[in-house]
């Protein structure tokens, strides 16, 4: 974990499947406030309940002495970590990337015609 991370993941942390095929990692005080609005949930609100099934699996981590967390291997594969990863602070979470993964999605995410696309959708 790189040095500007550790501080916030003291208390240990949350990961578990993000979006696009990364891994969202929360500091525990972050999840404990989305797992409260996720039990917030009606039962018969489905989609609620994908939501739940989406981030069912996860795991909570700890930090050892060197900065590293243990990720299952069930999330190693969702995220098709099998090298190099990209981590990356994104508001209130970290994103955990295969590197390969993550040069395709940015290659995908700024292709000029998403831009022309995200563009024409913001009235630009």
């Amino acid at each position: 974990m790189p040095r500007p991370f550790r501080e916030v993941m003291e208390h240990g942390g949350f990961v578990t499947r993000g979006w696009y095929g990364c891994l969202f990692l929360f500091p525990w005080e972050e999840w404990r406030k989305i797992e409260d609005r996720l039990n917030q949930v009606r039962i018969t609100d489905m989609n609620g309940d994908i939501v739940k099934q989406f981030f069912s699996g996860g795991a909570k981590v700890f930090l050892d002495r060197q900065g590293r967390i243990n990720l299952p291997a069930a999330l190693r594969e969702y995220a098709g970590i099998r090298g190099d990863v990209v981590v990356r602070g994104v508001i209130n979470r970290i994103e955990i990337w295969g590197k390969e993964r993550w040069v395709s999605h940015q290659d995908e995410q700024f292709a000029p015609e998403r831009i022309m696309e995200k563009a024409a959708a913001l009235g630009i």
